[in-house]
């Protein structure tokens, strides 16, 4: 086991290096976060990279023939079945997409989202309004390019929460 942890830690090809690492896995029983502490590397990483194997011969192909890079590899294997990595994979090849590009395409197909808009610029003027009005309350602003989150937490016992949510909530729908 030891040799092929290895052998994994300098495989610089990372469609051999996904085989390796799923046989590894197979046949050792070990889980992924034990394994990516014996490859020294993040559990996330292991998962990004055993994806690879999910990948259809077609696009592993596109990538030995250096029409794709790794970093599309890596996008695309993030897509559920077969026939959507190689429409995008062909898709990525008509159009030349770029890895960002890619990227976008993946994000849409598996969260039917467009990447549309910019990032709230005066996030932190926001915050910083609503304390004032609230000061009993911490609040968060979240954004990625798929979806929004407004934290608010509310601290104190039941009474205390109870009435500034009730308040929060009347402020809110006036």
């Amino acid at each position: 086991m030891e040799e092929t942890i290895e052998k994994i830690k300098q495989e610089e090809n990372f469609i051999h290096k996904a085989k390796l690492l799923k046989g590894l896995l197979d046949s050792s029983g070990l889980k992924k976060k034990e394994m990516a502490q014996k490859l020294d590397i993040k559990p996330s990483y292991v998962s990004h990279i055993l994806r690879l194997n999910r990948l259809p011969e077609m696009v592993i192909d596109g990538y030995y023939s250096d029409l794709i890079t790794v970093s599309h590899l890596f996008i695309i294997s993030r897509l559920k079945d077969k026939k959507q990595m190689s429409d995008t994979y062909e898709k990525v090849l008509t159009k030349n997409l770029t890895v960002k590009e890619t990227e976008e395409e993946v994000r849409e197909i598996l969260y039917q989202i467009k990447s549309k808009g910019n990032y709230l610029k005066e996030k932190e003027e926001l915050i910083k309004k609503f304390k004032e009005k609230f000061s009993r309350v911490d609040i968060k602003i979240i954004q990625t390019r798929v979806k929004g989150k407004i934290v608010i937490e509310v601290k104190g016992n039941l009474g205390k929460t109870t009435k500034t949510i009730k308040e929060l909530i009347k402020k809110l729908t006036d």
